[in-house]
């Protein structure tokens, strides 16, 4: 059997435009990566987005929202809460034909003019604490509020008293969302990547100096089997408190 031509190609970036932010990722047939390959296909999916809002349209629409009534009765008596906004996006599909390879994807086009506000409103109750989640979308032209979402809230413990694996957290992690965690695996990649991070059972990264602390690893070596108590951000990454080896 003749073999046909061998795509050594997994990814590419593809330049839209200026300003444009563009995600090629590559998925399909792998087999590629054996040497005894006849045949192998690859789709490449792109994804293109393009930022329109400036500092003063986030600025406007932050104000919008803040004084908003609905919005200010939320807030009122919430321990704390933080505010991001966004371009709202239309999805529109795309194709493509480079080198004898075909693919396809999405395009993100903001909408003109419109804008999204997503509120996280946080308050303690003791051993728990909750998050509720509050969409808004603006109009920029008549500034005005067009539609709001209100999630209810959610209810956490503070604390997830029994000891994880790796593989149980990031399984749920929206459960273990900002919860202080207590997680034991096998280290490796202390000290063979940039930052003040390893890796626990190749599947949960933890940060052992942070803002919130720093966490002294020196009796630590790859390998060793160490328990991590620390707050846990989705999708699988610990900010260490304490580690200890075990």
């Amino acid at each position: 059997m003749q073999k046909r031509k061998r795509l050594a190609l997994l990814s590419f970036l593809l330049l839209l435009s200026v300003g444009s932010a563009v995600v090629a990722q590559a998925s399909g047939v792998l087999q590629i990566l054996a040497s005894n390959v006849e045949e192998a296909e690859i789709n490449i999916q792109t994804a293109s987005v393009s930022l329109i809002l400036t500092p003063e349209d986030r600025e406007k629409v932050t104000d919008i929202v803040l004084m908003d009534s609905q919005i200010q009765e939320l807030l009122e008596g919430a321990d704390n809460y933080t505010i991001q906004v966004s371009e709202v996006f239309d999805i529109h599909e795309i194709d493509f034909d480079v080198h004898e390879i075909s693919g396809g994807g999405i395009e993100l086009v903001p909408k003109e003019g419109l804008a999204q506000a997503i509120i996280e409103i946080n308050n303690d109750y003791g051993e728990e604490f909750g998050v509720q989640v509050v969409t808004v979308t603006v109009d920029l032209v008549n500034e005005e509020i067009t539609e709001t979402i209100v999630n209810p809230e959610i209810r956490k413990p503070k604390i997830h008293e029994d000891v994880l694996s790796p593989s149980e957290l990031v399984q749920n992690p929206s459960e273990y969302e900002g919860v202080l965690v207590t997680v034991s695996g096998e280290v490796s990649l202390l000290g063979e990547v940039f930052g003040y991070l390893f890796v626990l059972d190749e599947t949960v990264t933890v940060f052992y100096r942070h803002e919130e602390a720093d966490v002294d690893v020196s009796n630590i070596e790859n390998g060793d089997t160490v328990t991590v108590t620390g707050r846990f951000s989705s999708p699988d990454t610990i900010y260490a408190l304490k580690i200890e080896k075990t």
